[in-house]
């Protein structure tokens, strides 16, 4: 299972094809989002995953939006949940997911267990998904 850290950012495969992206008590910034799926996609390859964000704050809803609707993200990214318990960066989250034009599916958690089910669903009903090989 992969794990490495981008930019003090920690990302780790916690199960087979869900990839952890856990920004701690950083601020989530386009740049940020943007060189995390860049060092995803160059360490898994166009291999489908999903991608559980543990994120305590968003800043800059509209730009790190933009990135997440890139349809490029698209062909590795079966679908997204956002995991926080910060009240600020729920709501801002939920007002993501209804002004969304995301070609996969996100959705916002406060619960991580739950979200961690959703994304094995993700994965099982995804029609492209082939379990890779080790």
């Amino acid at each position: 299972m992969n794990s490495f850290n981008v930019g003090g950012i920690q990302v780790a495969e916690t199960e087979r094809d869900i990839v952890l992206v856990d920004y701690g008590t950083a601020i989530v910034t386009v740049e940020r989002v943007q060189d995390v799926l860049d060092k995803i996609e160059e360490v898994w390859g166009r291999r489908r995953v999903t991608v559980l964000v543990r994120a305590a704050s968003l800043v800059d809803l509209a730009g790190v939006a933009s990135v997440l609707e890139d349809r490029d993200q698209a062909d590795f990214t079966v679908a997204s949940a956002i995991v926080s318990t910060s009240k600020v960066a729920g709501l801002l989250a939920n007002l993501y997911m209804r002004l969304q034009r995301s070609p996969y599916p996100v959705r916002h958690f406060t619960d991580e267990q739950k979200a961690m089910e959703w994304l094995r669903m993700h994965l099982v009903a995804d029609e492209k998904y082939v379990l890779a090989e080790d």
